[in-house]
C-alpha cells in the first residue's frame, strides 16, 4: 500500500488527539472568596466561575484591604483550567480596572486542586503636557496595589491567598468579570 493512503489515517487520528488534549477541565464552581472586615466581623464573598459581569454586594464601601483565599477544591485527574478575575471600582458611571487575579490550580497534600493567586495590576497612563502621568491618582499620588499577605508564593509566582490594599486609602471592589 502506498503511503499516501495513510495520510487520511494519520491525519484523523491527530485531529483526535488534538480534540482529547483541548477538552476543557472546568474550575471548581467558586474559584475563590474575597473577604473583608466590616464592624470587626469577617465577611466573605464567593466569586464563581460565571464569565458574566457581576455587581458585589459591597459596591460603593470601601476596605482598607481585601484578602483573596481559595474556593472550592476540585479532585480530577488533569489540572483545571487557568481562570483569570477582573476586580473594577465604579466611578460615576464608569467601571475602572483596579487590578486583575490569575487563578491557577496547584495540587495540596490531598490530591485536590486548589486555587492560588497571583495580583497583577496595570496602572493607567496619560499622556499630559508632554510626559506619562497616572491616570488613577489622589492629592498627586499614583494608586498603587500593596500586598500585605504573610504567605509567600510558590515557585511559578502564585499565592495560597492574598492580602492587598491601595497606598492612597480605601480600596473599592464594585464588581468584577471571571474570564
Amino acid at each position: 500500500m502506498p503511503r499516501t493512503q495513510y495520510v487520511p489515517y494519520v491525519l484523523a487520528i491527530l485531529l483526535l488527539l488534538v480534540i482529547a488534549a483541548s477538552r476543557p477541565v472546568v474550575a471548581a464552581p467558586v474559584i475563590m472568596l474575597l473577604e473583608h472586615v466590616e464592624e470587626g466581623k469577617r465577611i466573605s464573598t464567593k466569586i464563581e466561575a460565571v464569565a458574566d459581569l457581576k455587581a458585589s454586594p459591597h459596591a460603593g464601601k470601601g476596605q482598607l484591604s481585601f484578602a483573596i483565599l481559595p474556593g472550592d477544591a476540585l479532585t480530577t485527574k488533569q489540572r483545571p483550567n487557568d481562570r483569570i478575575v477582573h476586580l473594577f471600582r465604579q466611578v460615576g458611571l464608569e467601571r475602572v480596572p483596579l487590578c486583575t487575579v490569575s487563578v491557577r490550580y496547584f495540587r495540596d497534600r490531598n490530591i485536590q486542586w486548589l486555587p492560588h493567586f497571583q495580583l497583577n495590576q496595570e496602572p493607567l497612563f496619560i499622556r499630559k503636557d508632554k510626559r506619562w502621568v497616572p491616570l488613577t491618582t489622589v492629592k498627586g499620588i499614583a494608586t498603587l496595589i500593596v500586598l500585605t499577605s504573610s504567605t509567600l508564593p510558590n515557585i511559578e509566582g502564585y499565592y495560597p491567598s492574598l492580602e492587598f490594599g491601595l497606598t492612597t486609602g480605601l480600596t473599592f471592589i464594585d464588581s468584577w468579570v471571571v474570564r
